[in-house]
């Protein structure tokens, strides 16, 4: 068993047996994937500095080092991604001392942030609540805005993504790519789940 799990921790295995993906060329991102083994397609195990809460972690995400930030029960980082399709950043904010009776006033605080009216479809899952919208500004970018609140203890993860379609992606296109996006976007979001100090 420990020989299992030492085969797969990317800090033991040989570089020659890390997956060729962008998310284990860089160094800093590698330090946050668990193992070598996807979770579903195209996705790694990721535990947060905090050890607060594991998500799946995009393979060609690259999480920007210079804007890493951990202090005192808060996360802040950024994940940029590209495909031949789009170009997304993601902005993730974990508070540890978010409570859910704070839901209300976040999600206004969010929306206002934004300066765009914000759809808000609430998801009750296994320990933790999801509020999510989907968004496009007149510059055509496009995004979700999100929060994952800890319904057993306090802590809740903020989740911005901005994106724009690659350039010569036609309109059509990129209407269908939007579609896509929006649906793998909702799916990740429900990888993200709070470790509760049993495990």
């Amino acid at each position: 068993m420990s020989e299992e799990k030492q085969t797969t921790d990317p800090e033991k295995v040989d570089i020659e047996k890390l997956p060729n993906v962008k998310a284990f060329e860089d160094e800093f991102t590698k330090g946050f994937i668990q193992s070598i083994n996807e979770t579903e397609e195209g996705f790694y195990p990721f535990l947060s500095e905090t050890d607060a809460y594991s998500m799946n972690f995009p393979q060609e995400g690259v999480i920007d080092e210079r804007g890493y930030y951990v202090q005192d029960g808060t996360e802040k980082y950024s994940i940029g991604l590209k495909d031949n399709n789009v170009s997304t950043r993601i902005n993730i904010k974990y508070y540890q001392f978010m409570k859910a009776e704070f839901m209300e006033s976040s999600l206004q605080t969010l929306e206002e942030n934004f300066d765009l009216p914000l759809q808000f479809q609430e998801k009750k899952l296994d320990g933790r609540t999801k509020q999510r919208a989907f968004y496009e500004d007149e510059d055509g970018y496009f995004g979700v805005v999100a929060i994952v609140q800890n319904t057993e203890n306090n802590g809740a993860i903020e989740v911005t993504t901005l994106s724009e379609c690659s350039k010569g992606n036609a309109d059509s296109d990129c209407n269908q790519v939007k579609k896509d996006y929006k649906t793998t976007i909702y799916h990740w979001l429900e990888s993200i789940k709070f470790i509760t100090e049993s495990e």
